[in-house]
């Protein structure tokens, strides 16, 4: 955790859907698991994995995983991020944000590319990045 030893990610428990953008052999820089319970800003370079609790702020170039397990309130800004456990605040996902099954979300959530799996929940605005004319696509229509 503290630029030393990075490790594989510890629970290829989830079931990664296709076409995602976070693979199961990814190396994991942070990882808070499932018996620790922390607060404070986070920011890191690389991937984040949580699987205990968290509360405050998540900044990274790299992913976010949120395991089962993991019970997130905080803003999460992130390059992609996978929800398969609890977050209560708003994402922003510069690529991909993904909602599996046992995930849910309350917040708004901001990504170029949104998939919920069935089952998977979220509560709050979402917004498409790269929509930034939509308002006037809607004037306008089809064209």
């Amino acid at each position: 955790m503290f630029g030393g030893n990075s490790k594989k990610p510890q629970g290829t428990d989830l079931a990664i859907p296709q076409g995602s953008n976070v693979r199961a052999d990814e190396i994991i820089e942070t990882s808070i698991g499932s018996s620790v319970s922390m607060q404070g800003v986070l920011k890191a370079e690389g991937n984040i994995r949580i699987d205990g609790l968290f509360e405050g702020k998540i900044e990274t170039a790299g992913n976010v995983i949120v395991g089962r397990t993991g019970a997130v309130a905080a803003d999460i800004v992130a390059r992609n991020v996978l929800v398969a456990g609890k977050v209560k605040g708003n994402i922003q996902a510069h690529d991909r944000l993904e909602i599996i099954a046992s995930g849910k979300v309350l917040g708004d959530i901001e990504a170029i590319t949104l998939y919920i799996e069935e089952g998977g929940r979220h509560h709050g605005q979402t917004r498409m990045a790269g929509d930034e004319d939509a308002d006037q696509f809607l004037l306008e229509g089809p064209r």
